[in-house]
């Protein structure tokens, strides 16, 4: 393919934003901005690729046999390639998988019929992809990632690595002719012909900045410090659906890159909320990780947004129909099918959100986040610190509602 071509971009200052990679886990947040025009049924690649792989087992290989142990070593003591290949998981566990593919690399030209070598080096590789991806390397990750569905054909998640590398594939035809520019956290990319976005671009850095800063204030943390920038692409709304595969109902999504469809910057104002929206969920899978419940991601990410009207749309849009038990809402909301069911789903989380905020305080949707890294689900930190059970929290909340 022809090589990214990319305008020179604007003198960088300090980089802080990196997407984190911990274990090769992205996050998938979907912005619902869009009425339905009627429940329709997603492709399957967006809707089944919340993350790049599920991470698999590392594999040191031993070099000397446990104590009483009778059966060979599978490795002689002290085989170069061996030890090689251990630096190599330590450097993956470490998050370097770039050492660790050279590492690798060397194991398998050495023994190619390394069943472990082999395993190991398509999980390096698959590491790498991810993490050049977020950092809008696309040629490099495209290549890494071929390679690693080249070895990797008996991994049980291979299918998903071929539906992902064919969009991203789709996305580096899509961005070979984008423009970027810089600012201090983020790094905005368009299409060339976009005169409307290159005229008004700095509006839309200078929106990231302020909201950034925003958040950094209600979370309480920073979560991108130090680090390359938040890549934000803004795309024609025919181009985002060829990329992600989504309905109409879509209008931006985070999967390790803020994407939002843009039609209009002059005229329209959605795009706005939209980016807020995309970038909570960055903040929510810096700081928490990608097993945050459904519900508090989108319904966090929709209370930032501050869209005027929308509480009172989401009450309309419950009116006459029946709630969703809240097990129902802990995936990805992108996983649905039913675009209607997906916008009474979105209405439900943004109202129940609300709902807690208003009752118990932003201090208990905080630690329902910021506990998930240390081992606690979110139930658990919110009857910690409400001492309410949450399950009575929503059915509180369900018998408040006007329907």
């Amino acid at each position: 393919m022809a090589p990214v071509q990319r305008a020179r971009p604007f003198p960088r200052a300090t980089l802080a934003a990196a997407l984190l990679c911990a274990v090769l886990l992205a996050l998938w947040g979907v912005s619902r901005h869009r009425e339905p025009s009627a429940p329709a049924k997603a492709p399957e690649p967006a809707r089944t690729e919340p993350r790049v792989a599920e991470p698999m087992p590392l594999t040191p290989v031993p070099t000397s046999a446990a104590p009483g142990h009778e059966e060979p070593d599978p490795a002689p003591t002290g085989d170069p390639w061996v030890e090689l290949n251990n630096e190599a998981t330590q450097d993956l566990t470490a998050g370097d998988p770039a050492a660790a593919v050279a590492k690798l690399e060397r194991c398998l030209t050495a023994a190619p019929e390394n069943t472990v070598f082999a395993g190991n080096l398509t999980e390096a590789l698959v590491r790498l992809a991810k993490l050049e991806h977020e950092r809008g390397a696309l040629e490099p990750a495209v290549g890494h990632l071929g390679r690693a569905v080249e070895l990797g054909a008996t991994r049980p998640d291979v299918d998903v690595l071929r539906r992902i590398l064919e969009r991203w594939r789709r996305e580096l035809e899509l961005d070979k002719d984008d423009w970027t520019e810089d600012s201090g956290r983020f790094e905005l990319a368009f299409d060339t012909d976009r005169s409307d976005i290159l005229h008004h671009s700095h509006e839309v850095l200078e929106h990231l900045e302020i909201a950034y800063d925003d958040l950094v204030r209600w979370f309480g943390k920073d979560p991108f410090p130090e680090g390359p920038p938040i890549r934000v692409v803004l795309y024609d709304p025919e181009d985002f659906e060829r990329l992600t595969g989504l309905g109409d109902w879509a209008a931006g999504i985070f999967d390790g890159v803020v994407r939002v469809s843009v039609s209009d910057i002059v005229r329209g104002h959605g795009w706005r909320e939209v980016l807020i929206h995309e970038l909570v969920h960055a903040f929510v899978q810096a700081l928490s990780g990608p097993s945050v419940p459904g519900w508090l991601n989108e319904g966090l990410a929709q209370m930032h947004e501050r869209r005027t009207g929308e509480s009172a749309r989401a009450r309309e849009r419950l009116r006459g129909t029946e709630l969703f038990p809240l097990e129902r809402l802990a995936g990805s909301l992108a996983s649905w099918e039913d675009a209607a069911a997906i916008a009474r789903a979105y209405a439900e989380s943004l109202l129940f959100v609300e709902y807690l905020r208003a009752t118990y305080g932003d201090e208990a949707l905080r630690r329902m986040l910021l506990s998930i890294p240390d081992g606690r689900k979110p139930e658990e930190s919110f009857q910690a610190f409400t001492r309410v059970a949450l399950e009575a929290a929503f059915q509180d909340w369900s018998a408040s509602l006007d329907r």
